[in-house]
């Protein structure tokens, strides 16, 4: 295992959902956050940040400015695996592998929904940051899907407007 620390960072639908049926975030913008969520203090102290394909494509989506231009970014992808643009080093390959060859110490997992997967099973994910919006979607892409249980503590709870930031480590070794 990896002495890196990794961390989940993502906002989630209160019945678990990451995105809508159409993989769209923008539900997350018509609720009351009262500020940034934590997310200035929690950036400021990641020095790399991993998605996955999908999630990096989107991004593109929703800003005219890359967010994470003064990071190290990697995206998980299969098919561009070994290439690089102008933000980011697409990789493959297993978590524990990629986590032992980069030299970030402290790593943003942003998601999505499979890379999420991939780092559950390979027990690599040190903090889980959930940020519980108060909505149901009822169907969309889940932040979740593996048949394995994983323990974790909570460490802290905070409210930011109508979001509930729950903070879990995990416990397992």
């Amino acid at each position: 295992m990896s002495e890196k620390q990794v961390s989940l960072y993502i906002a989630v639908s209160l019945d678990g959902y990451i995105a809508d049926e159409d993989g769209s975030v923008g539900w997350l913008e018509s609720i009351d956050s009262e500020g940034d969520t934590g997310y200035e203090a929690f950036f400021d102290n990641v020095d790399t940040v991993v998605m996955g394909r999908t999630t990096y494509q989107q991004i593109f989506s929703l800003t005219d400015t890359f967010p994470y231009s003064k990071k190290d970014v990697y995206v998980f992808s299969n098919t561009k695996s070994g290439t690089r643009d102008e933000y980011a080093d697409f990789v493959s390959g297993t978590v524990d592998n990629w986590l032992n060859e980069i030299e970030g110490e402290h790593v943003w997992l942003v998601g999505g929904a499979q890379l999420v997967k991939q780092f559950l099973k390979e027990k690599a994910i040190d903090r889980f940051v959930l940020t519980i919006a108060p909505i149901i979607l009822g169907k969309g892409v889940p932040l979740f899907e593996q048949d394995d249980t994983h323990t974790l503590e909570l460490e802290e709870v905070t409210r930011f407007g109508q979001f509930a930031q729950l903070i879990y480590k995990n416990v397992e070794e």
